[in-house]
């Protein structure tokens, strides 16, 4: 019986001095191919549509007659009136929506962390991800605005307001009611990728050795669980720094227009 198994393990299993099959090395070729196949199909869009703005941003552009490099684009963009006070707001409004989203879906996550309702949690996250950005900025709008439903509730009776307050919760100076609409959006998104991440890194294993050095359920959450899981949601924070830096829709609805975000002007350059 061992001199049968001996002789199928060797049939089976190729001896050391055996190289490999012709084959065998071929296909290793050509699925080696396959990333950098997938990578290119990837780039080659967005390489043709970065040198598409590099190029007439560089003055060449021969269907306007710009058929030499210039820097005469750059300097009319650093001349335009709006653009100081429009980066000021894409910056404010689109770091302050990310990092506050960040802070309230990481203090959601530990707070919650082991209880019924975060175990049930992604199953609500979902209709709230569904629902289009335009239609949370409208919404906001018309709760918001200084005769919005909120005022309409108090007024007359308790706040003595017979017409709407001068005070600008919708398209305020500083954008932060484009904030506010962003928050609201992006925080159940990235949430919904804590939730994911939990449980590649074993987060209740780790919890149940950081309790049991004496550290409370936040706390150990903070010190254990979060330096696993950022890697891991790095990059949707990346993007929804992206999003909230470049939002057009929303922006439009919420965010004020004299000067507008940087992408709103752009937008009407382009227009």
């Amino acid at each position: 019986m061992a001199t049968a198994l001996r002789r199928l393990r060797q049939w089976i299993l190729p001896r050391r001095g055996d190289a490999p099959a012709s084959g065998v090395c071929a296909r290793n070729g050509w699925l080696g191919l396959v990333p950098a196949l997938t990578l290119a199909l990837f780039l080659a869009p967005v390489g043709a549509g970065l040198i598409g703005t590099w190029l007439p941003a560089a003055g060449y552009l021969p269907a306007l007659g710009g058929t030499s490099p210039s820097l005469a684009p750059a300097r009319t963009l650093l001349d335009h009136p709006a653009l100081a006070g429009a980066l000021r707001l894409t910056l404010t409004s689109g770091f302050l929506a990310t990092s506050i989203s960040l802070l309230l879906a990481l203090g959601c996550a530990a707070s919650l962390h082991g209880q019924r309702i975060f175990m049930h949690l992604h199953r609500g996250l979902g209709p709230l991800l569904a629902v289009p950005h335009v239609a949370v900025a409208i919404g906001l709008a018309f709760l918001l605005a200084p005769s919005g439903w909120l005022v309409r509730l108090v007024s007359p009776w308790p706040s003595g307001w017979t017409t709407p307050p001068d005070v600008a919760t919708v398209q305020d100076p500083y954008g932060l009611g484009l904030a506010f609409a962003l928050i609201i959006k992006e925080t159940p998104y990235l949430l919904l990728m804590i939730v994911a991440a939990l449980d590649l890194v074993r987060a209740d294993e780790r919890l149940a050795v950081v309790r049991a050095l004496g550290y409370g359920p936040v706390t150990a959450w903070f010190k254990i669980v979060l330096p696993a899981i950022y890697p891991l949601i790095r990059l949707p924070v990346y993007a929804v720094l992206a999003f909230s830096l470049s939002v057009v829709d929303m922006a439009l609805i919420l965010a004020p227009l004299t000067p507008p975000p940087l992408a709103v002007l752009v937008f009407r350059w382009f227009n």
